[in-house]
């Protein structure tokens, strides 16, 4: 488990913002998060480490989705090519076609009114 004075000092730092609803540093963030994820490594629920530093678990599980989420991962970019012109046409009966090029919009009317 982290040291009791770790966590100690770590609770003061946050308590010790202006408003409890202020955001915190970025540094005292990334030491939160490093706690966080030590905690979690150890078998600590979110609720646990949340009453341990004082905050809450929404936090507490927005600081661990931040960390996982903030690696960069490869991305291949695929060229689409643009897709034809579609066109949606409600017909004064009540037909509505959606998705067809305007040849086959012409034909599809042509025979069906």
């Amino acid at each position: 488990m982290k040291t009791t004075s770790e966590c100690e000092r770590l609770r003061r730092r946050i308590s010790e913002r202006e408003f409890p609803t202020s955001r915190l540093s970025a540094d005292l963030r990334a030491e939160g998060v490093r706690y966080a994820r030590g905690r979690v490594s150890e078998g600590a629920s979110q609720q646990a480490i949340a009453e341990e530093l004082g905050v809450s678990v929404v936090s507490i599980g927005r600081w661990l989705r931040s960390f996982e989420s903030s690696a960069l991962v490869p991305v291949k970019v695929i060229s689409d090519p643009a897709p034809p012109s579609a066109f949606e046409v409600v017909t004064p009966r009540g037909l509505r076609v959606v998705g067809l090029d305007i040849d086959a919009l012409c034909a599809l009317l042509e025979r069906y009114g």
